[in-house]
């Protein structure tokens, strides 16, 4: 894909910023609506798999959403791959080719899957990146900052999403990319940015605190106009930090393997949107995030049901973009922890409930459920409260909201430790810093 392609897209998503919610909202239906056509005509599997779900589209143009099956992650590993729109020899065994990228996900949360994705997807998720990048905030990117010039960190993988965006989305535009390995001891980080001189910051937050943590001691003097986070939840004081040790925008990012643009947060703006315009986007009625996108025709998901609960999600929510709203990602079905409780009845603590955990002084925290009847909270605090007064206000705030936690529950019968190690547990696979560890 050349500039001049990139350049068409970023103007087509650009003027969509400025339309109104209901322009959008009828644009998103009938993209939808096109998408499902498309999967219709040019897939073996969705017609198979509507009709043994006892659907069969009469008047596709007509249709609702609601009305179409949903899809899951278990679906696609089932039937291997075959809702590619396109013959391919080994559909349980994809690869890369001149027109088509292969992504796995990390399988933190289940079995791992692979997706297939166009180069002109690609295009579409790097011309939304420009979009964000320059809707709002103190800072904007302009020619005098291209190419582009990138530090990230985080767990690297060959097939991880934010691994295939930077190498082969930003290396086309002749941009440059550091790569941070977390695994490498953070003495060595300094040595390894030398003198580069990014104007994007991106990765974990638990990574990029680990930057922040560099710069705040005057170890690194880095300037970006930009902080691409995603991958984990971002905390507000870390959000906060990143803002002012940096004196960059803060773009909380919201991606997965099934869609590569899902919606973003910042530091200039409220909540998180979620971007209509690349994605047909729903709820059910546990609020799990159902997507339809638009982008990539070679591996339509129609209906996608993730394992995301978001919450306070509106269509109509006033404020600067015109897009779809939620407050936050409140967790996933897998950080649910289930607890027997006084009555001797299986129970649960909702990701909804846990993300609420707040003290003054607490950076990050997570919860490690040890049995039926026993969890401990690890928690990290900021270096303005490690002392022995702030680790025992963190202590007695968590204690306060946890008893009456599960005071309302009926688990008082449940146990639980306050505890403050060096670091939170990752998943092994994924190098994420997960809610709960069961």
């Amino acid at each position: 894909m050349s500039i001049w392609t990139l350049t068409s897209e970023c103007r087509r998503l650009w003027k969509n910023a400025f339309k109104s919610s209901e322009q959008i909202q009828a644009e998103s239906l009938a993209s939808f609506r096109r998408i499902v056509r498309h999967a219709w005509e040019n897939t073996v599997f969705y017609p198979a798999f509507w009709k043994e779900k006892g659907f069969c589209p009469e008047d596709i143009s007509a249709i609702k959403p609601e009305d179409i099956p949903i899809l899951t992650k278990q679906d696609l590993v089932e039937y291997r791959n075959k809702h590619l729109a396109f013959p391919v020899v080994d559909r349980k065994n994809l690869h890369w080719d001149r027109k088509n990228i292969v992504l796995r996900s990390s399988g933190s949360t289940g079995t791992p899957a692979q997706f297939l994705y166009s180069r002109a997807a690609l295009t579409t998720v790097e011309a939304n990146f420009v979009r964000l990048s320059n809707l709002g905030g103190n800072k904007r990117v302009g020619f005098r900052d291209l190419p582009v010039r990138v530090i990230h960190t985080a767990s690297i993988g060959p097939e991880y999403a934010s691994y295939v965006l930077l190498s082969e989305g930003l290396s086309k535009y002749h941009a440059r990319c550091l790569l941070l390995d977390t695994r490498a001891p953070l003495e060595e980080w300094p040595l390894k940015i030398g003198d580069y001189k990014p104007n994007y910051l991106s990765g974990y937050p638990s990574c990029l605190a680990l930057l922040l943590h560099l710069q705040k001691h005057g170890i690194i003097q880095l300037h970006p106009l930009k902080i691409v986070s995603g991958g984990e939840p971002l905390g507000l004081s870390l959000k906060k930090e990143l803002e002012e040790y940096f004196s960059a925008d803060v773009i909380d990012f919201y991606s997965c393997s099934e869609s590569l643009f899902i919606g973003a947060g910042s530091s200039w703006y409220e909540g998180i949107y979620l971007f209509d315009d690349v994605n047909y986007i729903e709820t059910d009625s546990d609020g799990h995030l159902i997507l339809t996108p638009f982008y990539n025709r070679a591996a339509p998901l129609i209906r996608y049901k993730l394992d995301d609960i978001v919450y306070g999600f509106s269509r109509s929510y006033e404020g600067p973009l015109p897009f779809t709203h939620i407050d936050r990602i409140a967790g996933r079905d897998n950080d649910i922890l289930w607890f027997v409780n006084e009555d001797g009845l299986r129970d649960y603590l909702h990701p909804l409930v846990l993300d609420d955990l707040t003290a003054p002084g607490l950076s990050q925290f997570q919860f490690i459920q040890t049995d039926d009847s026993s969890f401990r909270v690890d928690c990290i605090a900021e270096e303005s409260a490690e002392d022995e007064q702030g680790l025992s206000c963190i202590r007695e705030s968590v204690r306060q909201q946890l008893d009456s936690l599960l005071a309302k529950k009926r688990m008082k019968n449940v146990q639980y430790e306050i505890e403050f190690p060096a670091q939170l547990l990752r998943n092994s696979k994924s190098g994420k810093i997960p809610l709960t560890v069961k």
